[in-house]
């Protein structure tokens, strides 16, 4: 039983490992191939919703309006699915509550804060406070969602170690 425990631990910690590393990918991909990848999402959207281009053009939208809102949720969604990773090993470490809340803020921070700065050398991309901030607040919502499911699992007496 033990081996299962330490094998779930590793398997969450590989799975934070990964996504950072989709995550860094993506920021160090150069602007011009990161900008038609975001066209791309749109495109595909756009469809799926049956929504042609001409009529985003028509409603007075900007492609580079819709472009730009993509990308910024890209930022947060991808934060906010490491944070559930990073809450769910940190859960596993028992730390007290506000050690675990300290170290998952440092990390939620820390990350975005790096990629930004890798960004400032990649060509056709630039470094952005903002990013920062909607990187964060994507970490800081899926924390908040995390322990909330957690604690409603904890009083309903269906977590597990």
């Amino acid at each position: 039983m033990k081996n299962l425990f330490e094998r779930k631990t590793i398997a969450k910690v590989l799975l934070c490992v990964i996504w950072l590393c989709v995550i860094f990918y993506n920021g160090t991909r150069q602007g011009e191939i990161s900008q038609k990848t975001s066209k791309e999402v749109i495109k595909v959207a756009s469809e799926v919703m049956k929504i042609p281009a001409a009529s985003i053009d028509a409603a007075g939208v900007k492609f580079s309006d819709i472009n730009y809102y993509v990308r910024k949720n890209a930022h947060f969604f991808q934060y906010f699915i490491l944070s559930i990773f990073l809450c769910s090993v940190v859960r596993k470490i028992k730390l007290y509550k506000t050690s675990e809340i300290f170290l998952l803020l440092f990390l939620l921070l820390l990350f975005p804060v790096l990629d930004e700065f890798i960004q400032k050398y990649v060509p056709g991309r630039t470094s952005n406070v903002l990013d920062i901030i909607i990187d964060f607040s994507g970490g800081i919502l899926a924390m908040l969602i995390y322990n909330i499911g957690y604690k409603i699992r904890k009083n309903k007496g269906t977590v597990k170690y």
